[in-house]
Formats: C-alpha cells, sequence, structure tokens
C-alpha cells in the first residue's frame, strides 16, 4: 500500500497533470491583459477593481441565465472588483458590479489561471475552448 501512495505522485507526473498548488498572491495579478485578435481586454488595478471588454458572450450569458428579462442584456464593458481565490481551480474572481457600485445580478465570473502572465475565460465550461488574455507589456 505504501508503494502505491509513492510511486502514484509519479505516475500523475509523467501523465501531464500538474498536481501541485500554484503560488501566486494577488499584486502578481495586477495589470493589462489582452486577447490575440479576439478583442478582449482585461485590466485589475491594484486597488482591486477591474474593468473588462470583449468577454466572450458565452461566459456572460451562463452568469445572466437566473437573471429577470431585461437583466439579461450582455454589456459590451463591465466593471467592479476582483480577488485572486487559490484553490484546485486557481482563479480571479471578478463580481461584477452596477452604475452604483453593487453587485451586479450577474455575480461573480472565473478569470481561470494559467500563470502570472496568462489568464483565460472558459465559454464553454467543458473546457474545449479557451479565451486567453496575456499580460500586455
Amino acid at each position: 500500500m505504501l508503494a502505491a501512495v509513492l510511486v502514484l505522485p509519479g505516475l500523475l507526473a509523467g501523465c501531464g497533470l500538474d498536481i501541485g498548488k500554484l503560488d501566486y498572491s494577488e499584486p502578481q495579478f495586477v495589470g493589462s491583459y489582452a486577447a490575440d485578435g479576439a478583442g478582449t481586454v482585461v485590466a485589475l488595478g491594484a486597488d482591486r477593481t477591474f474593468t473588462a471588454v470583449g468577454v466572450p458572450h458565452d461566459v456572460l450569458d451562463d452568469a445572466l441565465d437566473d437573471a429577470p428579462g431585461d437583466a439579461r442584456t450582455v454589456p459590451s464593458e463591465i466593471e467592479g472588483t476582483w480577488k485572486y481565490v487559490p484553490t484546485s481551480a486557481d482563479h480571479v474572481e471578478l463580481t461584477v458590479t452596477d452604475a452604483d457600485g453593487l453587485p451586479a445580478r450577474m455575480g461573480e465570473l472565473p478569470l481561470y489561471v494559467a500563470g502570472a502572465d496568462d489568464l483565460f475565460f472558459l465559454p464553454d465550461q467543458l473546457g474545449r475552448e479557451k479565451v486567453v488574455v496575456s499580460r500586455s507589456r
């Protein structure tokens, strides 16, 4: 039994699975990120506010599924606050706010971490498609 416990991490690593934990902190994500050709731009501020344009409609549609009729209109630009959530699926959580500064009906959108310089949206939730935004230099 002990041998199986010692061998399993090596086998998983050999399969290309990363079983280690990403080790980031919020200040590492501050900056502007843009997607190649997709028109998606996300700016994460040091004051933990964000703005984003060109967020994939499928991501926003999923967030609006429970909203009543008029609130289901997909905005072209969103803003709000952000925080880094270090879990098994590390992500930057974008909390969208309305014009009054209160959380919007669409709530939170995950922006997954591929690295400190690369984040991505998952429009189809099955992971078949990613919209990667990379740090702008």
